[in-house]
């Protein structure tokens, strides 16, 4: 009976969604230019069909999507500017992403919207300053010297193919434990093995992923008692959605025995509490003391503050890995960047009296800031965020739309639209970027930036990109996963060279893209590089 209501419920939405059809905006569906079906958006293989449809279409794009509800994408900068900036209130996060981070993780910031997660970003902003990521960088690089340790027992004599992002994975999840929460997983000691904790971290994004059709179906029913919510989900035939709700339940089990801990240390003064792993200076200890002295109508929660541990350990694992996976093998591919970076950080180390260099010295260096920032540019780790219309609104565009009709300068945008904000367009517009917009060229950093880039005001936090986004909901974090980007990098680029192998190596489209070799019937996240030692 439960295989036979879940088939004719699957027969039913597949039906709606079989055909999305795309057009200029505000043409009618006769006017269609292409015509593809759900899958091609959102497969793992999706990469290709967004580029065709941004060469294609132009800044805004209207699509029949799921369940025939309609969809904008756009990449429009004033429209952009419109949408997380100046209304953000209006354009929201979608609903089922609120509910469903709300289920999975608690009432954190991806759980929360309005004035409560206003008032747990103005708590949360301090613990991510200019001086908290200073105090973390002696911890980031005794985790990267581990990273190094690790790799150099893989290449002795002669340079040895290494499938170098499960290591860089265990990587950003020990960034994350220690320099978010004070914890560690010995994700970078070879003999152990992964404990129940950063298991659930590093499957939740893979199975997560194979669910987003059926995440945006979670409001009609969230509203129902959570436990009622759990025994009907064991009776429907979903085994990824079984084992989200396992992995769910691990990490927010282990962050609660953290949390306790961490509250039982607070109790018994500053003295205690910094003799923790991290000393203290971890993410969610400093939230804590400075929650603590928050007066009342400020603070936060014990609930709020646990699921910002969840939250983080989420959102900052897979990007982070993904950043670094796709800065390796790029600069693998161009062993002249590769050599110049080497250069340019040897130099810097050269100068320091230190085993490392100094946090501002870091942040300063040129041609590595270049090389961060062209990658983050070219190959975001997200191409989309998406936001609904909670009330009819116009947005101005900074470049008229043809119609059938007439050129239009402004898009009204109907209460329930699903605006899916295009990031990779924006960072690639050849209008904004110049003719060779679609090239990785670090170089293009190191001098000014052309009056194009600047005249677009690129609604993002980060360096006239949209990769972090911008508005009430950027990432909070950006600082520091570039502080975590630039400590790895740093230590790996001056010992080890590395080189492209003979396996192509293709990205998957998701949530956050991954690496993957092409042919390979392996679907976790590959990617095997030629290194050797300086």
């Amino acid at each position: 009976m439960v295989a036979c209501t879940s088939s004719v419920l699957f027969f039913l939405v597949s039906h709606r969604i079989r055909q999305i059809v795309l057009w200029k905006i505000p043409g009618p569906p006769a006017a269609s230019f292409i015509t593809g079906n759900y899958s091609q958006m959102f497969h793992a293989g999706a990469n290709a069909f967004h580029e065709q449809i941004i060469r294609t279409y132009g800044r805004v794009i209207r699509t029949s999507g799921f369940l025939g509800d309609s969809q904008l994408i756009i990449s429009d900068t004033k429209a952009l500017m419109t949408i997380l900036m100046k209304e953000h209130d209006i354009f929201e996060e979608a609903d089922w992403f609120i509910e469903c981070n709300r289920h999975a993780f608690g009432i954190g910031l991806f759980g929360t919207e309005g004035e409560r997660h206003r008032k747990q970003r103005k708590q949360l902003n301090p613990v991510f300053s200019y001086t908290q990521m200073r105090s973390l960088t002696p911890l980031f690089e005794g985790i990267a010297h581990q990273f190094c340790d690790v790799i150099h027992t893989q290449v002795v004599d002669s340079p040895q193919e290494v499938e170098i992002y499960s290591w860089l994975s265990r990587t950003a999840l020990e960034l994350i434990a220690q320099g978010g929460l004070g914890y560690t997983f010995n994700s970078l000691d070879p003999n152990s093995r992964d404990n129940e904790f950063g298991k659930a971290i590093k499957e939740y994004m893979p199975t997560l992923t194979g669910l987003l059709v059926w995440r945006t179906l979670f409001p009609l029913i969230s509203h129902w008692p959570p436990c009622f919510l759990r025994s009907g989900a064991k009776l429907i035939p979903l085994p990824k959605l079984h084992k989200l709700i396992y992995l769910s339940d691990t990490m927010r089990r282990y962050s609660k025995e953290v949390f306790d801990e961490k509250k039982a240390l607070l109790e018994h003064g500053d003295d205690v509490f910094s003799q923790q792993l991290s000393e203290g200076k971890d993410i969610i200890s400093v939230l804590m003391k400075c929650n603590g002295n928050a007066s009342e109508e400020e603070r936060l929660t014990d609930e709020e503050i646990l699921s910002q541990m969840t939250t983080l350990l989420f959102a900052a694992t897979d990007t982070t890995s993904s950043a670094l996976s796709r800065i390796l093998l790029l600069l693998s591919q161009h062993p002249d960047v590769q050599e110049k970076l080497r250069q340019e950080l040897n130099e810097a180390f050269a100068r320091s009296s230190s085993s490392g260099i100094d946090y501002d010295e870091l942040l300063e260096l040129p041609y590595l800031e270049a090389v961060c920032r062209e990658t983050l540019r070219l190959f975001p780790p997200a191409s989309f965020v998406s936001r609904i219309c909670r009330a009819d609104a116009c947005v101005q565009l900074s470049q008229p739309v043809e119609t059938a009709d007439s050129p239009i300068s402004s898009l009204f945008v109907p209460r329930g639209t699903t605006v899916l904000i295009n990031i990779l367009g924006v960072n690639r517009d050849p209008s904004i970027w110049g003719a060779d917009a679609s090239e990785w060229k670090p170089g293009r950093w190191l001098a000014p930036l052309p009056e194009s880039v600047v005249e677009a005001r690129i609604p993002g936090v980060y360096s006239n990109l949209l990769t972090f986004v911008g508005g009430g909901r950027a990432c909070i974090g950006f600082k520091f996963s570039q502080l975590e980007m630039k400590v790895v990098l740093s230590q790996l680029i001056r010992e080890f060279r590395f080189a492209p192998s003979s396996k192509e190596i293709v990205w998957r489209f998701g949530s956050v893209t991954s690496p993957s070799v092409k042919g390979s019937t392996d679907v976790g996240p590959k990617m095997p590089l030629i290194v050797e030692r300086v």
